[in-house]
């Protein structure tokens, strides 16, 4: 794709400008002291240094995605009976500590030799790019119109790191919104004065941070024209941005604005939902449908890259003896079978959004399935990494945010509305029922359980699982139970030991007591 390459070399070129303009060090939170090397001189090359530093590309950059899924209940060890080779018992030990919620699971990824990607600093350092180019608006040239779309992106990718930031390392914000969450730095620029190491900010000061970024985003995108507003060419637009603040509404708990803004996607916008019974036949080069990709009409904003997500499956294998008493190779982790077994026999979505488990040794797919799907897949079923973004923000959601802030609003026709128009395009033509009787608690768990089923693997269902109460569940590694309890410590994330060391002014969240087999 030719607007992803130019995207691509302006990450290059961005990178190295972004380099220029820092001196930085982590306890500075990777952002830059005194840009005082280059100095942009107009709109359009700001515009090419948030493309670089601030925009999560499917060609590397920052880790962000990693840990997204796996804490969830969608996750599964593979089998019971399987094993790890001899020379990969550091491997295990270190999947084990993360797959098991253990309160050390960093330290032990490290002391292990396991490499782990470090989100924290991921994130700060896209903050960083969102803040030099903020820094830097108010001195270049450039129309207003100019300007006010590089600001409009700047703050909605700001607004949505932060966003990811609190929802992995602080409370959940129906839980406890006076709990420690992440620092909030909204400047790149450290004057002598300011040579501290800034502490954390209570989670309900970041979801007011990241709440006003993302209104001052609107606000931008809305002076605009509407050509300028949505445009495919993988930017950050306007409707990205309601359906960000659907989403943090729906966080928040309000939820009328919940409604209004997911309204605002599916009606002031052309997005429309795919039908999955019209879906291209599958091919031996394309075995799966990219949903993460401009030909979806549903899809409105692609990040992320694939290695990124699914690097903590991808490169481990185990060995089971299969019937026949060769040895084959499997992931360490699949799909679990609480999450197969809510398909319904004429829902489509199983067997479109998820991809089959492949055997590299002999390319075959085999009888279980993986933990990711919906982006480009190849033709021996394996993740396209660098050829497709790992993540889009979906038409979709808008409609399961509205059903579930409809239905918690008293609103329960909107909410049956919004989940039969959704449910219809998912299902086998003309097979879909709605259950009867849906109402209150019921109606609520409808959505709630359709929700997990839509947006799997799309790094959606441990948050969710964080704000609806933080459930107790169950997972089972190597025949031994492991579980996570309700309201469990270990439903927030430990800081990175590395990050700690950086910045002393950083206090460690409440930690679980360590998980025994």
């Amino acid at each position: 794709n030719k607007i992803m390459k130019k995207r691509n070399i302006l990450y290059t070129l961005a990178g190295s400008i972004l380099l220029l303009l820092s001196t930085a060090s982590c306890s500075d939170f990777l952002e830059p002291k005194s840009p005082n090397e280059y100095v942009p001189k107009d709109a359009n090359a700001l515009q090419e240094l948030l493309i670089g530093a601030a925009y999560p590309t499917a060609y590397g950059g920052n880790r962000f995605l990693t840990f997204v899924d796996c804490f969830s209940d969608d996750w599964q060890f593979h089998k019971l009976d399987a094993s790890f080779a001899d020379d990969d018992i550091g491997r295990e030990t270190a999947l084990r500590a993360l797959f098991t919620w253990q309160p050390d699971m960093f330290i032990t990824m490290e002391t292990q030799g396991y490499s782990y990607d470090n989100i924290w600093q991921g994130y700060y350092k896209y903050i960083l790019g969102t803040n030099a180019v903020l820094d830097y608006i108010g001195d270049v040239k450039g129309t207003d119109e100019e300007k006010n779309y590089v600001i409009a992106q700047a703050l909605a990718l700001r607004g949505f790191y932060y966003f990811m930031l609190v929802n992995h390392f602080g409370a959940p914000y129906n839980y406890d919104k006076d709990a420690l969450g992440v620092p909030l730095k909204l400047e790149s620029k450290l004057n002598a004065e300011d040579e501290v190491l800034i502490p954390r900010n209570t989670v309900g000061e970041v979801y007011k941070q990241v709440l006003a970024d993302l209104n001052e985003a609107e606000r931008c995108f809305l002076t605009l024209p509407k050509a300028k507003q949505y445009q495919l060419d993988y930017m950050m637009n306007l409707p990205a941005v309601q359906l960000l603040k659907s989403r943090l509404f729906l966080y928040m708990e309000n939820w009328a604005e919940a409604a209004k803004y997911a309204n605002k996607v599916i009606t002031d916008w052309n997005f429309s939902l795919l039908d999955l019974n019209n879906l291209p036949e599958p091919t031996k080069k394309e075995p799966y449908y990219n949903f993460v990709s401009p030909d979806s009409p549903e899809a409105i904003w692609f990040f992320g890259n694939v290695a990124d997500l699914t690097g903590i499956n991808e490169s481990v294998a185990l060995e089971i003896e299969d019937p026949s008493g060769k040895s084959v190779y499997r992931d360490v982790f699949i799909a679990s079978d609480e999450l197969l077994n809510s398909f319904e026999e004429n829902d489509l979505r199983k067997d479109n959004y998820i991809v089959k488990e492949f055997d590299n040794t002999n390319t075959e797919f085999l009888d279980s399935y993986s933990v990711y799907g919906k982006f480009k897949i190849s033709s021996k079923g394996a993740p396209q990494s660098g050829e497709s973004f790992a993540l889009a923000l979906r038409l979709s959601e808008a409609y399961l945010n509205l059903a579930e802030a409809s239905a918690l609003n008293q609103q329960e026709g909107a909410a049956l509305n919004a989940m039969k128009t959704l449910l219809e395009k998912r299902y086998k033509t003309d097979t879909y029922q709605q259950p009867a009787n849906l109402t209150g608690e019921t109606l609520v768990n409808f959505i709630r359980n359709e929700r997990r089923k839509e947006l799997c693997f799309e790094g959606q269902r441990w948050f969710d699982l964080r704000r609806y109460g933080m459930p107790s569940f169950s997972r089972m590694w190597a025949k031994k139970i492991y579980t996570l309890k309700k309201n469990d410590p270990s439903y927030t994330m430990p800081i990175p030991e590395e990050v700690l060391r950086e910045n002393s002014s950083l206090e460690q969240n409440p930690l679980a007591p360590s998980r025994k087999d």
